[in-house]
């Protein structure tokens, strides 16, 4: 499957996106690949932009967009991130 890696504007380490999600009421989730129970980590933006883990479970009611794979190609980074091919 097709990833790609958000790295923060002012350097750090990358992060595998696997899965960008959007839900109903605008917030936009930057994942990596569920776990066996279902629950993946990355960036929130939402109220406020932050990292942590979600069930998907919880959230799948609830997604308006998906994209993966190939689709990861169409999708802006989260706010202070680039997509690290974007500086080649």
């Amino acid at each position: 499957m097709l990833t790609r890696n958000i790295v923060e504007y002012k350097g750090g380490a990358p992060f595998t996106v696997h899965q960008h999600i959007i839900l109903r009421n605008g917030w936009e989730y930057y994942l990596e690949q569920a776990d066996e129970e279902g629950v993946a980590f990355g960036f929130v933006m939402g109220f406020a932009n932050e990292w942590g883990s979600v069930s998907m479970e919880e959230v799948k009611p609830y997604i308006a967009s998906e994209a993966w794979g190939p689709e990861l190609e169409h999708v802006m980074a989260p706010v202070g991130y680039i997509w690290e091919d974007e500086d080649e």
